[in-house]
């Protein structure tokens, strides 16, 4: 069995269990940096009491364990305009934020959100000026520390912002912070087209903080693992190891046994 010690997993691959138990399995599957995904029944984290919150940071103390965390997707929408959506938004990421911040995580990941026609170009260049002013607003909750904000490209679904990594690094550029960077889903972008993938990987690179690496066949976001869909893999590594990228490297499969064989595989290939 290859050291994971060099990579983190989602709490998305052990979605059946309760948040507290899927952390125990996955340490006891020697992960030594996991990703909580607040999403369905994880999204628990939210809501737990500072006693809790301090459980999970002494037994990542314990286990040595290092943290990052997936904000909640559903109910938010950093691209919103002023309103009910936004203000809700905005508090949820803060409390993501803070519990971040309280576990020393590297990084957040955020999903930045819906417009009316993901296609139309006012509607990007409109929904990219409401993120920035968002995550500017955010910034300040983890400014103490050394938690990064990223955002994640998403897939090419109805009404998604972010697809286009471009709209994300617009994004970037204008807010100008150590403290923001990207999230690259490189299953996301390989539903855009072929040869995507390696594309707007070149462009992410100058602010990537993190990886969310699964397979797929280029029609559905599968979360396989690597070698079992399409993804060019074998272009991939090589062009991240010429840029010296020193990020997260974490493996977001839909079950935990293809999280240990992604690992197995991406060491053989590297």
């Amino acid at each position: 069995m290859r050291d994971k010690s060099g990579f983190a997993v989602s709490s998305y691959a052990l979605f059946e269990l309760p948040l507290s138990e899927a952390i125990d399995r996955l340490i006891a599957d020697g992960w030594t940096a996991i990703e909580i995904m607040c999403e369905d029944g994880h999204a628990e984290l939210l809501g737990w009491s500072k006693e809790r919150l301090t459980q999970l940071q002494q037994k990542g103390v314990e286990y040595g364990i290092s943290w990052s965390i997936h904000a909640p997707i559903s109910g938010c929408n950093l691209a919103a305009e002023a309103g009910a959506v936004r203000e809700q938004t905005l508090d949820t990421m803060k409390r993501c934020l803070e519990i971040a911040s309280f576990l020393h995580s590297t990084h957040v990941v955020m999903h930045a959100g819906e417009i009316a026609d993901r296609l139309d170009h006012t509607e990007r260049a409109r929904g990219g000026e409401n993120v920035t002013r968002a995550v500017q607003l955010l910034l300040p909750e983890v400014s103490h520390g050394s938690t990064v904000l990223t955002l994640e490209n998403v897939p090419p679904y109805s009404k998604l912002f972010g697809w286009d990594v471009g709209d994300l690094l617009e994004v970037c550029k204008a807010v100008d912070s150590r403290q923001l960077g990207l999230t690259y889903d490189v299953g996301h972008a390989h539903l855009i087209r072929h040869g995507y993938a390696l594309e707007a990987l070149e462009q992410a690179l100058p602010y990537l903080s993190a990886l969310h690496i699964s397979d797929n066949r280029g029609e559905a976001d599968e979360h396989l693992a690597v070698g079992e869909g399409t993804i060019p893999f074998a272009e991939i590594w090589p062009l991240l190891a010429r840029n010296g990228f020193a990020g997260s490297w974490v493996i977001e499969t839909r079950q935990l046994p293809s999280a240990g064989v992604s690992v197995e595989r991406i060491g053989s290939q590297r």
